[in-house]
């Protein structure tokens, strides 16, 4: 795919509310940069007060999404998932195992990255239009086990069958990489989930009002990837049922990192609620 940058600066205009600003910051009479880019596919911004360099951050950002997206076979979770096993996995790879597998055993396996195979078939099966049987399901759910999943820093193993996607993580995990190398004093950055950088808040909209983020924010819903016009089944998938949550169903979480607010969104809204250990996350 290739990309297209846009990048504009508003110079003590501002961005009104008035103008509509869906999710984006609306501070008046201030100087602000807006960039704009592509990754994992959808459009991602940058708003930023003062003089910064985006590059280095979105050069770590390309990188690490090379190794992650499963639109190119060769990345590598594409490999992983082919072949079952990985040799020296690049280190965004290896990070977002690692914070799966807190969040894994932290919600008592209602998050699982793992549940990528049952939805491959579960989109075919409701592609062929035969309709899904429930012993079907049972047995495709037997491949459904992030704890079967082995890694260290020189190899990744899982068992066969099985199929791991980090959609439910991926996006919080590069936002925080790009904030991890981009040194703007106040910054809004947005690659499908929100983080604030600096001690001023961002509005963004959240329900059709602006909500003052100092945080990160996350959004799940399963809306956008229906299975069945005629169905529930969506890509929100409850690993243990495989049943999915109400299409309009909306979680926003807003947390310390856009990984977390990114992970802990799905598991609130595949039916779950905030481990205990993540107290300071709030649900809005």
């Amino acid at each position: 795919m290739k990309r297209r940058r846009f990048i504009e600066r508003f110079a003590r205009f501002g961005i009104g509310a008035g103008a509509g600003c869906s999710l984006s910051a609306c501070q008046k009479g201030v100087d602000l940069t807006l960039w704009k880019e592509l990754s994992m596919g959808i459009a991602v911004s940058v708003q930023y007060k003062g003089e910064a360099e985006v590059e280095p951050a979105w050069r770590k950002v390309t990188e690490a999404e090379k190794a992650l997206t499963l639109w190119s076979d060769d990345s590598a979770l594409s490999r992983l998932n082919r072949e079952g096993v990985l040799i020296n996995p690049p280190a965004a790879l290896l990070a977002c195992l690692e914070k799966s597998r807190i969040l894994f055993e932290a919600s008592g396996g209602v998050f699982d990255p793992s549940v990528h195979s049952f939805l491959q078939w579960l989109r075919a099966e409701y592609r062929e239009g035969a309709g899904v049987k429930e012993t079907a399901v049972m047995r495709k759910l037997k491949q459904v086990d992030f704890a079967q999943v082995e890694f260290s820093k020189s190899k990744v193993t899982m068992p066969p069958g099985y199929a791991l996607s980090f959609n439910a993580i991926a996006q919080g995990y590069l936002t925080d990489l790009f904030v991890e190398h981009f040194s703007a004093r106040s910054a809004l950055v947005n690659f499908g989930e929100f983080r604030v950088m600096g001690p001023e808040p961002w509005p963004v909209e959240v329900k059709g009002e602006a909500y003052p983020l100092r945080r990160a924010l996350a959004v799940s819903s399963g809306s956008g990837q229906r299975l069945s016009a005629t169905a529930a089944a969506n890509h929100l998938i409850d690993p243990q049922s495989g049943k999915s949550p109400p299409p309009r169903k909306v979680v926003a979480v807003e947390a310390d990192e856009a990984w977390l607010a990114d992970g802990l969104s799905t598991i609130v809204a595949i039916g779950g609620h905030l481990p205990p250990r993540f107290d300071g996350a709030l649900v809005l």
